[in-house]
């Protein structure tokens, strides 16, 4: 069972109203049912629902597909490093977040307090938007609408009046979200070390509320941000050093790699880390020999300018003296590594181009925006997050819960023209149910902002994005394993808003 369909049961509205012989209504004709009426509908809808079997499980490993794939005509496996070929444990989270509070302390001079501070893991969710002006928190769905009820200033949740009154409106324009190097109103906050960055400000925000000390919310998300880009050298410092501390070792990563090079597939490496800090890392998890298994290995690349072939031109890494070759690079060979680069000259060096190319990367838009919508590679997403989510969707509250939350919607919407006061406040309590649903489903994968992937019934911000850039998205590149390298993926036909509603679609 795919990810996406737990999630929409809208087949349920229609099979629930034929059995329970609903009246249809719409705006202007109203229904003349008491209260007593409507609550013995109710009361039959939930038995219905009752009767009926929880749906499967989600395959919590499984691949997911927006795109029809067929994998016969990849010929190319390219991979990203960090959280692609490489899954960090939670350790790296807290050294990120060590690390960059004491640059805060001592070299942009905050309070030394700051320095104690301890790393919150549970605060934020990846994806969310932080408006820079502001100093806000805040999920946006795949409408750009806020979703109220998510927005935060440090840890103080606002209130939905306070926000409405901040910004007018729930729907934000694009120029908000999609900012630029000369209209920076909110920054999305993407990938895996964006979580110690967002629990850095959210601490550090609380702190000067608590102690009534002022501050500009543009000049702590630079400095916060800074500090976060300078903890990257101690990281992979660290790393190289232990990487058992900070790495785990997925016993089917060298399966999958002697999979596709038995099946002769190119294989090749981008990643924007430095050489030892892959090399340490490739020979913790694969072994020495790791470089055998790709045709090509790029790093330092400087994605996401790699891709849009604003970056530097091709270097030779001499390993054993860690410097960058003078020579001109006029071909890229098995076993050399090189670093910088762009996807032009890439793509005319090896000839591997189009369709025939599929790329994995953990970040949506640095590594899969501009290859899939610029160069026509196919791309796949890692996202770690998939595991967690699908192991509370399999459990029979949440199940229970968004189904009988589809019910009860379409109870109301069917009832929604009744007359009388009795009536119209049964309908008002359904709401109010229906809001309690969704916040406590909510609360079941973050308590603050809730899934990842969802807004209530809308797609967040985050999805819209994966979805347009990627074909396909696992929580872990090893999951392909489990497939035949000739499987064809299709993706599911859903029902748009004015088609019919079937247990087909």
């Amino acid at each position: 069972m795919s990810l996406a369909m737990l999630c929409r049961p809208s087949h349920l509205m229609s099979k629930v109203s034929r059995h329970l012989a609903l009246p249809s209504t719409s705006s202007n004709r109203l229904v003349h049912l008491s209260a007593s009426d409507l609550w013995t509908n109710y009361e039959q809808a939930k038995g219905w629902l009752r009767s009926k079997k929880l749906p499967p499980d989600i395959e919590t490993f499984g691949v997911f597909c927006n795109d029809r794939i067929d994998m016969e005509e990849v010929e190319v496996y390219g991979f990203d490093y960090d959280y692609t070929l490489a899954s960090y444990k939670k350790g790296v989270e807290y050294l990120i977040h060590d690390i960059a509070k004491e640059h805060l302390v001592k070299k942009y001079g905050y309070p030394d307090d700051i320095a104690r501070v301890v790393y919150d893991p549970h605060f934020a969710v990846r994806g969310l938007h932080y408006d820079v002006e502001k100093g806000l928190f805040l999920k946006v769905d795949s409408s750009h609408q806020i979703q109220l009820g998510t927005v935060y200033r440090g840890r103080q949740k606002l209130e939905d009046q306070e926000v409405l009154a901040m910004y007018k409106r729930r729907q934000l324009p694009v120029t908000f979200l999609e900012s630029t190097s000369s209209n920076k109103k909110m920054v999305q906050l993407v990938d895996i070390f964006s979580k110690p960055e967002m629990s850095l400000m959210a601490t550090v925000m609380d702190y000067f509320m608590k102690n009534n000390l002022e501050y500009q919310p543009e000049s702590l998300y630079y400095d916060v941000s800074t500090c976060i880009g300078a903890a990257h050298a101690t990281f992979h410092s660290e790393t190289r050093s232990n990487p058992n501390l900070y790495l785990h070792r997925d016993p089917e990563l060298i399966p999958w790699l002697e999979k596709l090079v038995q099946a002769n597939k190119k294989v090749f490496l981008i990643t924007n880390s430095p050489f030892e800090t892959v090399d340490a890392g490739m020979t913790f998890m694969v072994g020495k020999q790791w470089r055998e298994f790709f045709d090509v290995v790029i790093v330092q690349a400087g994605k996401p300018h790699f891709f849009t072939n604003n970056a530097k031109p091709f270097r030779e890494v001499d390993v054993e003296r860690k410097i960058f070759l003078w020579d001109t690079v006029t071909t890229l060979a098995k076993g050399k590594i090189y670093a910088g680069g762009t996807i032009d000259h890439f793509q005319n060096l090896t000839g591997w181009r189009g369709g025939r190319v599929m790329y994995f990367g953990d970040h949506p838009y640095a590594d899969l925006a501009d290859v899939t919508l610029l160069h026509g590679w196919h791309t796949a997403a890692v996202i770690r997050e998939l595991e967690m989510e699908i192991n509370k969707m399999n459990t029979d509250q949440f199940k229970w819960g968004v189904n009988w939350q589809q019910v009860l919607m379409a109870l109301i919407e069917d009832h929604q023209g009744v007359e009388g006061e009795e009536a119209r406040a049964v309908i008002n309590e359904w709401k109010e149910e229906v809001s309690t649903i969704q916040n406590s489903l909510r609360s079941m994968f973050n308590p603050q902002f809730g899934s990842t992937f969802r807004s209530h019934n809308n797609p967040t911000y985050f999805s819209r994005k994966l979805f347009r850039f990627s074909d396909l998205y696992t929580s872990r590149v090893t999951n392909l394993l489990s497939y035949s390298l000739n499987h064809s993926f299709y993706p599911r036909r859903g029902a748009l808003p004015h088609e019919f509603k079937s247990w087909f679609v």
